[in-house]
């Protein structure tokens, strides 16, 4: 009982001179001396913080009954610190550029060269258009002509000495390389002894066509000719033999060959006109005994010769 006292009668003991010592001792001191006091200047304001915003306010019918209320804070405990967290904008595409030498260990690749000019080869030229088709359905023509012969002339020949005249062939052309041309002419004029004479030969020629698919075609012809004569003169001569009316007379006939080369130029498909030169040869086949022709240098002969010149349209179909 002694014991539970003790601590009671010492702490009214303690409280008895506090009044009096409260002047001039410094808080929480227990014995002190009577001395002046200086009381320590009040610590500085501390600087405003940010207040947080008040929490947003909600009707009382959705407020939960059963939340806890949080207490009022002290007044000496700190603001809460809010921090704002921005929302995370929607992820947007990402670009990876690799520059040379990337990932390579520190090695540089340099940049490929740039490529080189390649030359072009020139187009090829344009071929050449087809040439004209031959064609095959012309097979015959009828060709029409005017014509001029010429004989040699030496000292013995007359000087007047020439023949014209008109022809017509027809031909068959198989193909387009060769035909054949069966021909009559009709010729007039003085020859070469100098009498008036008329003239009748029949050719059968062939004929080939160098480039027969050109519109200008080269040809050659060879064949054979038979031709029949009449001369007549007003003087007598022993190649003569005198009729009754005063006039000598004498017929001929001759066998023989020419050769000769012209041009077709094709005007359409069905016309053409045609030009050549047509040499030949020829003998006498009749039984006269005095020969025709007289020569200083080659005596007396009954062979003769000369040239054709031809030109005409010929009509194919």
């Amino acid at each position: 009982m002694r014991r539970c006292l003790t601590p009671v009668v010492f702490a009214a003991a303690m409280c008895l001179p506090l009044p009096a010592l409260a002047q001039n001792c410094p808080p929480g001191a227990w014995f002190c001396e009577q001395a002046e006091v200086q009381t320590p200047p009040a610590p500085a304001e501390a600087p405003a913080r940010r207040q947080a915003p008040p929490p947003p306010q909600m009707n009382q019918d959705e407020e939960d009954e059963t939340a806890p209320v949080a207490p009022p804070p002290s007044a000496r405990s700190a603001p809460p610190v809010v921090v704002y967290q921005p929302v995370p904008a929607a992820p947007t595409t990402r670009v990876i550029i690799i520059a040379p030498g990337y990932g390579g260990g520190g090695y540089y690749a340099p940049p490929p060269p740039p490529p080189r000019p390649v030359r072009m080869a020139p187009p090829p030229p344009a071929p050449a258009p087809p040439p004209p088709k031959w064609h095959g359905n012309t097979k015959f023509g009828l060709n029409l002509r005017v014509e001029g012969m010429t004989f040699g002339h030496n000292s013995a020949a007359a000087k007047d000495s020439g023949m014209g005249g008109i022809g017509a062939s027809l031909r068959y052309r198989p193909t387009p390389h060769f035909a054949f041309d069966l021909g009559i002419d009709l010729l007039g004029g003085t020859d070469y002894n100098g009498f008036q004479r008329t003239e009748t030969p029949i050719t059968l020629s062939g004929m080939i066509f160098l480039n027969p698919r050109s519109p200008v075609q080269l040809y050659l012809l060879g064949g054979m000719n038979f031709s029949q004569a009449k001369v007549k003169s007003d003087f007598a001569s022993p190649l003569l033999s005198e009729k009754g009316d005063g006039t000598f007379e004498a017929e001929y006939s001759y066998f023989g060959g020419q050769a000769g080369a012209g041009l077709e130029f094709r005007l359409s498909r069905l016309v053409a006109l045609n030009i050549d030169v047509v040499g030949f040869m020829r003998k006498r086949t009749d039984d006269g005994r005095i020969p025709e022709f007289s020569d200083p240098e080659k005596g007396t002969t009954n062979s003769s010769g000369g040239a054709l010149l031809r030109g005409g349209l010929t009509f194919w179909w």
